[in-house]
């Protein structure tokens, strides 16, 4: 078991939390938003990403334990004692199993890093913009999501 990371790191995740369900308000989206949720891959293998979203049509039904639909959009925020298996193992296993989108926030360097299943990477900084292609109008600054 993990211990929550606290400080910076929980700041950020209600961040991004909350621009994504405000984003759903404003914008009329049907899917689903969890945060610390398990996700089963395989019958052996699953993650709790920081934060899920699965497009309405993706739509996994709520039960108790783990769901079986991989998001279509993950987030996760790096803390000591998990940005070496976030960066790299996690990383690429979502990416595998089919998740669309996935932002890597880094409390530390305040940056964001967005990556999608191609290959491409973007990395965002105080003064920019997360946009998403998942999320049509969607838009958070990165200095919002990590307060100084």
């Amino acid at each position: 078991m993990t211990p929550p990371s606290g400080g910076q790191a929980a700041s950020a995740q209600g961040e991004f939390f909350f621009a994504v369900r405000r984003w759903q308000e404003t914008s009329g989206d049907a899917g689903l938003l969890l945060q610390d949720v398990f996700i089963r891959l395989t019958d052996e293998n699953y993650l709790a990403p920081d934060l899920a979203w699965w497009a309405a049509a993706r739509r996994p039904p709520i039960a108790q334990g783990a769901l079986d639909v991989v998001p279509d959009l993950v987030v996760e925020v790096l803390s000591p004692a998990t940005r070496v298996n976030d960066l790299g193992a996690k990383r690429d296993v979502y990416l595998a199993a089919g998740a669309r989108e996935l932002w890597l926030a880094d409390p530390e360097s305040a940056m964001v890093t967005a990556v999608r299943p191609d290959g491409r990477q973007q990395n965002l900084g105080h003064g920019d913009r997360l946009i998403s292609p998942l999320l049509p109008g969607f838009a958070v600054d990165i200095a919002r999501v990590f307060l100084t």
